[in-house]
């Protein structure tokens, strides 16, 4: 039967499982301890024993969404001789196509669907991994001169993030049972990198190549 924590586990997994069907059938707003317990067949009072409250709920959803999206694109590195083009590319399709395949998740995690509610600083560390590895990732395309120095990366990650949340907002927003190579968005993604890449590409100057300390 497994241990007490494993069986605490495994309803904490069904809970959330609910709490993702919830979400994707009827939207973010339906969301409720109440509609979470009659799904997995639970009095409201008894799930408080697993989650303090619907904010507590959207946590775990939002940190565990984040940590999924970060194992998910943590491949994702330039080496010397790196197609940036080709390696932005296939960021932004697995960006998007995962979010298509979460979209529970997704809501959560790219917008605030729920009124008041804001992910708690634990629930954030996923996410702020995901964005430092971004940065990373970034900062050494720079270094490799594969992007223009010139740019903090601070900036790259900013404006690659509005690119990529834009294209999964499109999706979901207004085509969310389409696949990413049809979607009127998402099939343009590889012109979308190309102007990203031509717009921060090397260009000629008297900035020095970034270098990590």
């Amino acid at each position: 039967m497994g241990s007490v924590a494993e069986r605490r586990a495994r309803t904490t997994d069904t809970i959330v499982a609910a709490a993702r069907r919830v979400i994707a059938e009827e939207g973010a707003a339906a969301l409720t301890l109440g509609e979470v317990a009659r799904r997995v067949g639970m009095r409201t009072p008894s799930l408080y024993g697993y989650v303090a409250s619907r904010a507590d709920l959207c946590d775990e959803l939002f940190r565990r969404g984040w940590a999924d999206f970060g194992a998910a694109t943590a491949h994702l590195e330039p080496t010397d001789g790196t197609d940036i083009h080709a390696l932005l590319t296939e960021a932004l399709d697995v960006a998007v196509g995962w979010a298509l395949e979460h979209p529970a998740d997704a809501q959560l995690m790219f917008w605030r669907p729920i009124a008041r509610w804001q992910p708690s600083p634990a629930a954030f560390e996923p996410a702020a991994r995901a964005l430092a590895r971004a940065g990373a990732a970034l900062a050494r395309a720079q270094e490799l001169g594969l992007l223009d120095p010139a740019p903090e990366p601070e900036e790259l990650v900013q404006v690659w993030a509005a690119l990529t949340t834009g294209v999964i907002s499109q999706q979901l927003s207004n085509e969310p049972g389409v696949g990413v190579d049809e979607g009127r968005t998402s099939r343009h993604r590889a012109a979308l990198v190309r102007m990203y890449v031509d717009h921060y590409s090397p260009r000629p100057s008297t900035h020095p190549p970034r270098s990590t300390p």
